[in-house]
């Protein structure tokens, strides 16, 4: 999740030379971090936020969590570009800016880096990176709608249906212009190649959480449910609210497979790969209709809900529960 960062930087100190010092921690009053958020949100008279960043990628000499750091924001504020840079810093074989890399590749890369992600899954390398670059290449071919290769969710444990004692209630809606606005803006800061104008928003208010789905109108009517049924995609994000600071941040991802003749399946999962929902659907007629459930993990709350895909709209509704699920205990012996 990506966090605001607000900083107190006396003008003065934000040229160009005095950011590049700060980046490798040479300068006292201004971490590395702070000197990477403004590079991240801060268009500079005189500075070239690109370059300096591409040279923070490729600089091995940085501490191992700036580079990192570097990578993200890089990615962020360079999209596609960024590509050659990260595929180069791949070279040092450093884990940690190579975990980076993996996760950013599957955000801004194509179809032509699917070998280099491909190179870090099966290598030597710790479970996080090699857990980085599956769910990148997964990505990948979903936002391309690759048939190959075939990519198979891996078997998810699912919650029961909430108790409808103290059940939560929710339905869709439109939110305004300015917070749909606000909603694709944020997306779009993680997800470079999420493309604005493409999205429809629908709301849904369950307790106390908000939560902001953004639908590709390319996947809507009965053209858009055959290429459901036919081939991998990513047809939504999910924005939710971070309550601290009133932000929109991406949280959940949506990615779709056919699953037989007449039928999809949906992980919506985090932005590290981590399912959180599950939905398996088909079509009856002219509509498509998914039944969502919660993935048992720690934290996890019971979800039982319902999308309804017509030719002209999008029904979302269901119920969740109060209370989460506690991790499970190992039993002794």
């Amino acid at each position: 999740m990506a966090q605001k960062v607000h900083l107190d930087i006396p003008e003065m100190d934000l040229r160009e030379d005095t950011i590049v010092e700060a980046v490798a921690g040479r300068v006292p009053n201004i971490p590395p971090s702070a000197a990477l958020s403004v590079l991240a949100d801060v268009e500079l008279t005189g500075v070239d936020r690109q370059r300096l960043l591409r040279d923070a990628v490729q600089n091995a000499g940085l501490d191992q969590q700036v580079r990192a750091g570097a990578v993200q924001i890089y990615a962020r504020v360079a999209g596609e570009e960024s590509v050659p840079a990260l595929l180069q810093a791949l070279e040092d074989r450093t884990e940690r800016v190579a975990t980076a890399v993996a996760t950013a590749l599957g955000r801004v890369g194509t179809p032509d880096e699917l070998e280099a992600l491909r190179r870090l899954r099966t290598g030597d390398s710790g479970e996080l990176l090699r857990a980085r670059a599956t769910f990148a290449e997964t990505l990948i071919i979903h936002r391309f709608g690759l048939t190959d290769p075939e990519v198979a969710f891996s078997p998810a444990e699912v919650l029961p249906a909430p108790s409808s004692a103290g059940a939560l209630v929710f339905t869709s809606a439109r939110p305004g212009p300015a917070r749909r606005d606000r909603v694709l803006k944020a997306i779009k800061r993680d997800l470079p190649a999420f493309d604005v104008g493409k999205h429809d928003v629908y709301e849904v208010q369950c307790g106390p959480r908000l939560l902001e789905i953004a639908v590709d109108r390319d996947f809507g009517g009965l053209g858009g449910m055959d290429r459901l049924m036919s081939r991998p995609a990513a047809p939504a994000v999910v924005a939710m609210q971070n309550q601290e600071h009133d932000d929109f941040y991406p949280g959940l991802i949506a990615l779709s497979a056919p699953d037989g003749k007449d039928g999809v399946t949906v992980r919506l999962s985090r932005l590290s790969g981590d399912a959180v929902y599950v939905a398996d659907g088909s079509m009856k007629g002219n509509e498509l209709e998914l039944g969502v459930r919660a993935v048992r993990a720690p934290g996890a709350t019971p979800v039982a809900a319902r999308v309804r895909l017509t030719t002209s709209t999008i029904e979302i509704s269901g119920t969740s529960g109060s209370r989460s699920i506690p991790a499970r205990i190992p039993q002794g012996m």
